[in-house]
């Protein structure tokens, strides 16, 4: 009996993106395919396979801005009894819906639907073929040819290996929409092209989970679309952790770099804007970047105002793509401005004395009327309710405190020593001013070296405090931009207490 033909190593390839790629791509599945003993005509069908297929991811994943990633990873081997051939790439996210579809019954018409032909031989040329969008993992398209007779069935080890002036927009005025089905893929799209895959929701650059959260109710979404195009050219949204939240966070708003300078994203506010007078929730916020003006600019006009910064809260990697603002190796920090939906009631408060010059001036400004308490003299009592959140996109840990117990002091320093361990970057603590305890568990928390960020109100609580304790992160308070007194006063008392930490 003879030996089975032993199975060649996992091969991996990185190629540029574009059709210079083809030859090395096929030179490399012959070659595996010839050691393996494919006949010659499952060659030639491997041939054109490569062919269709990149030919495919061009049209699809191609992004022309002078920061895109465009390369192809190819990556060759055997797998489930198979020749396996994954081509990924980390271009625009795409799926094969966005192709016109070809009609083998129709030949004639071959020449006008030649991307759907493509991607049609692409899937007959092979045994098998899949695509897959992982999001910020980037795309996959898999090609597999069942192994001739005589070949192991086993898989070796793996081997190493200045600002552009945007010009005013032409043609037909877009206008906005509630979001579509059909328009999920092209958002995801619109996303990469605005933040390349360093939005700090991975959501939002997968079709079926944005839908998922427009159906859930976390997600209102509205595109900005041009008559006649696919592709929304704008988009903006309310979004919420939970579907029962009392708050909402306005944000997604991005422009395609052609519609930027014509009004758009002032009327997509617009929309957003007017449905908030239709809203049950009894407050909105933004999350306004720190790295340009623009976004604390924008919201500022439109009553939403700084009351609370958070210290590296956004990733390194976040990119602002066509804008200007360049990457600094450093977290990004982010103002958390309000805007209350409807009048608040008088909130008593259990606030440290210490506090107050950063807290009371900022709830004031957005109409959130808080009532000093002295605070009292009673020890914590009963055991402490300490809900734990971890953010893998944005690498933090969020701390709601529901009750503060005579257990607070361990409890919170072993969660703090928990989430350190585990390399979590920065760490945000939620205390309800409205509980007597809050003042004696403030003084617990800065003991063990948070510090303040300010008021987040409603998130839960209207009279929200949140401290934050940044995991050997290095900011320099420079490079926080500040727009407006309130922004200025909230950037020089929290980097005061930072600059305090750093040197216990």
């Amino acid at each position: 009996m003879a030996e089975p033909t032993a199975v060649a190593p996992w091969l991996h390839l990185s190629l540029p993106a574009t059709v210079q790629a083809l030859g090395p791509l096929q030179a490399l599945v012959l070659a595996q395919a010839q050691a393996l003993g494919f006949g010659h005509a499952v060659q030639q069908r491997m041939r054109a396979a490569c062919d269709e297929a990149l030919a495919t991811i061009l049209r699809l994943s191609h992004d022309a801005s002078a920061d895109a990633d465009n390369v192809l990873q190819a990556h060759l081997g055997v797998e489930d009894g198979a020749l396996l051939l994954r081509l990924s790439d980390n271009g625009l996210p795409y799926d094969m819906s966005l192709l016109p579809s070809y009609n083998p019954r129709r030949p004639e018409q071959a020449g006008e639907d030649a991307a759907g032909l493509a991607a049609f031989l692409m899937q007959k040329l092979a045994d098998r073929c899949l695509v897959l969008n992982q999001g910020q993992q980037g795309h996959h398209v898999e090609l597999h040819w069942r192994l001739p007779d005589g070949v192991a069935d086993q898989p070796a080890a793996a081997h190493g290996t200045a600002t552009p002036q945007t010009p005013a927009p032409t043609g037909p005025e877009p206008t906005i929409r509630p979001l579509q089905a059909p328009d999920a893929i092209h958002l995801a799209r619109l996303m990469y092209r605005s933040y390349g895959y360093s939005y700090v929701n991975p959501d939002m650059y997968i079709a079926e989970r944005i839908l998922a959260r427009v159906d859930d109710g976390r997600l209102t979404s509205w595109v900005a679309a041009v008559p006649g195009e696919a592709a929304p050219v704008g988009h903006i949204a309310f979004m919420k952790g939970h579907r029962d939240d009392d708050t909402l966070e306005v944000g997604a708003a991005v422009v395609a770099p052609q519609q930027r300078g014509g009004g758009l994203l002032g009327a997509l506010l617009s929309t957003a804007t007017e449905a908030l007078r239709q809203r049950p929730e009894r407050a909105a916020f933004v999350h306004a970047v720190t790295a340009h003006p623009f976004t604390q600019k924008t919201f500022g006009r439109l009553g939403y105002l700084p009351t609370a910064l958070l210290l590296a809260y956004t990733p390194a990697s976040l990119r602002f793509r066509s804008i200007g603002a360049r990457p600094t190796g450093e977290r990004g920090s982010v103002y958390y401005a309000c805007k209350l939906l409807r009048p608040a009631a008088p909130q008593p408060v259990y606030l440290p004395e210490a506090l107050q010059p950063l807290v009371l001036p900022r709830a004031h400004d957005i109409g959130l009327p808080l009532q000093p308490q002295p605070l009292p003299a009673t020890p914590l009592q009963g055991s402490t309710d300490l809900q734990v959140q971890a953010e893998p996109a944005l690498n933090a840990a969020f701390l709601t405190l529901r009750h503060a117990g005579a257990d607070l002091a361990p409890v919170l320093r072993r969660t703090l020593r928990q989430l350190c361990r585990a390399h979590i970057d920065v760490v945000y603590l939620s205390l309800d001013l409205g509980q007597r305890a809050t003042g004696a568990a403030c003084t617990e928390a800065l003991g063990l070296g948070f510090i303040a960020a300010g008021l987040t109100p409603f998130m839960p609580w209207p009279a929200t405090l949140c401290l934050q304790y940044l995991n050997n992160q290095t900011l320099e308070e420079a490079r926080v931009c500040a727009v407006g007194p309130a922004a200025e006063e909230l950037r020089s008392a929290v980097f005061t207490a930072y600059r305090a930490q750093e040197y216990l």
